[in-house]
């Protein structure tokens, strides 16, 4: 890559860059562009020639891959020079600061290269959601899948430019192809690394409202927003670790996909029953861990319940099952968030909400009524046991 000061005016965004919404206008944006004015632009910005852009993204057209964004996004016009292929907040902000020029670093590269580059360089800075993240792979993987996977998908039609050879570029089966986005992404192409790749993918195939819940705030649209607000869900947060790590998308999936093998169609839309139940389970003291959980065993009960009851009874078999698991959570976590023993330990850990669950069973099965006696009982009882067992006197 060789560098360069680029007028701002022969720039334009690429539509392999990987940010869902690069510019709200938001009090994040305003504060990066106040830093930009400050102190100055100190990372380049990734960019690469529009002639060397190959295809249109359009979402109006039959004949280009599809790149999943809510928005229109098609090739760079002929009045940009240059595509940004990573660093479009950085872009706006300098606009908004007043940069006539920016620093650049010019990459020649295909489709594919674009999109790698963009996703790498975003994640390696931590600023992409999980959303996005999942898009992106998803596009990566489409440009690379075999022609006909081995679900049965036709592949969009893409053979369109020089540079990028349809033939060359894709690989013969869904299983190299995992393979090597595995080992570009994670670096290894074993089996946990496939399975995180194809986790993502089964993020980017939720229907968009559901994708949302994955998105940071200020990127949701109106309607995304207004859905959620609707089944009581908190809009302020923003599911997933942005690393694919936190596995609540795996619990969404799940779900969503039990509800569509489940459900009877006119009963309840399997969309509409996984954000009533995310509504429903989620409460505000309650770590993203917990609703994870919540939605396991939800899922678990709520499977069984369908299954013994008939089609016409299955908004009623869901409904009730969703009732009882939220007023047990609220009945727990009313018990539990003045009582919690463990505050001062890692309240995320798997171990600390389950240690907590069982002191608060402990102290009412046992009628104890402060920590300290029910503490002095359990002790007491463990020291019993290990004299039986070792043959104390």
């Amino acid at each position: 890559m060789k560098r360069a000061e680029l007028p701002i005016e022969s720039l334009v965004i690429d539509p392999m860059q990987s940010r869902d919404q690069a510019w709200t206008g938001d009090d994040t944006d305003q504060q990066l562009a106040a830093a930009i004015d400050t102190d100055g632009l100190y990372n380049d910005l990734i960019v690469r020639p529009v002639d060397a852009v190959e295809m249109g993204v359009t979402t109006d057209s039959t004949d280009s891959v599809d790149n999943g964004r809510d928005g229109d996004v098609s090739t760079p016009t002929t009045d940009g020079e240059y595509a940004i292929v990573a660093g479009s907040r950085r872009y706006y902000a300098a606009m908004e600061a007043g940069y006539e020029t920016v620093p650049c670093k010019i990459l020649q590269a295909n489709d594919l290269d674009a999109a790698w580059t963009s996703l790498l360089e975003n994640t390696d800075r931590r600023e992409l959601s999980e959303q996005e993240i999942a898009q992106q792979l998803n596009l990566i993987y489409q440009l690379i899948r075999p022609e006909e996977s081995s679900s049965g998908d036709e592949v969009t039609d893409t053979s369109v430019v020089p540079g990028f050879d349809i033939e060359q570029d894709r690989f013969d089966t869904d299983e190299e192809a995992l393979a090597h986005m595995a080992e570009r992404y994670c670096g290894r192409s074993d089996e946990s690394a496939i399975s995180h790749i194809e986790e993502h993918l089964q993020t980017a195939a939720l229907p968009p409202v559901l994708q949302s819940l994955f998105k940071n705030p200020e990127e949701r649209t109106a309607s995304e927003q207004t859905a959620l607000e609707n089944y009581g869900i908190d809009t302020r947060a923003t599911l997933g670790s942005g690393e694919g790590k936190s596995g609540t998308s795996r619990a969404v999936v799940a779900l969503h996909d039990t509800f569509e093998s489940e459900l009877e169609a006119d009963s309840i839309d399997p969309t509409n029953a996984v954000l009533e139940t995310v509504g429903s389970l989620q409460f505000e003291e309650m770590s993203e861990l917990e609703l994870r959980q919540s939605l396991r065993e939800f899922r678990k009960d709520v499977s069984t319940a369908l299954d013994s009851e008939s089609p016409t009874e299955h908004r009623e078999a869901f409904s009730e099952t969703l009732q009882q698991h939220t007023e047990e959570l609220k009945e727990l976590h009313e018990e539990i968030e003045p009582n919690r023993p463990f505050k001062r330990i890692d309240l995320q850990g798997p171990e600390t909400q389950r240690h907590s669950r069982w002191h608060v069973q402990a102290m009412r099965s046992r009628g104890a009524d402060t920590h300290t006696e029910l503490a002095r009982e359990l002790y007491l009882e463990r020291l019993e046991t290990l004299a039986d067992e070792r043959g104390w006197e």
